[in-house]
């Protein structure tokens, strides 16, 4: 299926990915009062350029739970290696979360999961309608979602990922990506992964096997097979298999997380103008300041004022 901006139903947005990166874009950014600014003007100017480039579609801001979530329960220290979130970006979030309810837009969080179950129980509901969905996001974790009705979008190349470009850009098909994290680990949610076992040994593996579990059930095949070393691999695959399946269950994300609300009742609203300028002065984004006051702050395809 070929994305197109009429048949895209759903703009699914990665917050937190999009929060930490406007950050460190926009560090000294800051009001006249010294109070830092970045991270609202980096996410409020993505939302605005998406808005504006997906005018027919209902856009969903997708946030992590400030607190620990039920992967914290399965393996103590996964995302141990995170640091803590600055306090300049701490000092930022309830601002920019009141923003973007200026703006119109819904907002999502639900406690003891990350941003990603949200995004995938979102996502998989308009796959059950048959409806499209765009996760915009860098991601690799959400690249799993990844069906006839999901693609993603890379938040910086702008390039719209379906199954044949996750394939290319990742070795395995979408739903192979839990397993290939389940082999190699993933260093950035500090998710172990089997000893020894890099991507390309992972790659090789599911190549020839298809899966983390048919790995296993031909464990004793792969001591004979003709890749390097292929005795060592199985005795460490076997050693860690433990370690092997938690990793992977760690990489899933779960699509059918309880939520209070459809896909369908979060649903965009107008803008609230005389806030978004007492905001906008506030912070110093004067050009924005004008752009409300000349009517010309969100504008769709059709040029009718939003």
């Amino acid at each position: 299926m070929n994305f197109n901006k009429k048949t895209i139903n759903y703009l699914l947005i990665d917050g937190t990915s999009y929060l930490y990166q406007s950050y460190y874009s926009f560090s000294s950014f800051s009001n006249k009062d010294g109070i830092p600014s970045g991270a609202i003007y980096g996410v409020i100017n993505m939302l605005k350029m998406l808005f504006l480039k997906y005018p027919n579609t209902q856009i969903i801001i997708i946030f992590d739970t400030p607190n620990k979530t039920f992967r914290h329960t399965l393996f103590q220290s996964y995302k141990a290696n995170r640091p803590i979130m600055p306090k300049n970006l701490q000092m930022q979030i309830k601002p920019l979360y009141k923003a973007i309810n200026m703006m119109g837009f819904p907002i999502v969080t639900i406690p003891l999961f990350e941003a990603d179950d949200v995004i995938g129980t979102l996502a998989y509901e308009a796959h059950k309608n048959n409806k499209f969905t765009l996760i915009c996001t860098n991601d690799k974790d959400l690249a799993q979602l990844v069906n006839i009705n999901t693609n993603i979008l890379e938040k910086k190349s702008h390039k719209i990922l379906g199954k044949m470009e996750i394939k290319k850009k990742y070795g395995v098909i979408p739903k192979l990506i839990p397993d290939l994290f389940g082999l190699m680990g993933d260093t950035s949610d500090n998710i172990p992964g089997v000893p020894k076992i890099g991507k390309k040994t992972a790659l090789l593996l599911l190549e020839n096997f298809g899966s983390l579990k048919k790995i296993y059930k031909n464990i004793d095949k792969i001591s004979k097979c003709s890749f390097r070393n292929a005795k060592n691999i199985a005795k460490t695959l076997l050693i860690n298999q433990d370690l092997a399946f938690l990793s992977k269950d760690l990489a899933t994300i779960i699509t059918n997380i309880p939520m209070e609300k459809s896909i369908n009742d979060l649903t965009m609203s107008k803008p609230s103008i005389k806030k978004l300028s007492c905001f906008f002065k506030y912070y110093g984004f004067y050009h924005w300041l004008e752009l409300l006051k000349s009517g010309t702050w969100l504008i769709n395809t059709n040029h009718s004022k939003v």
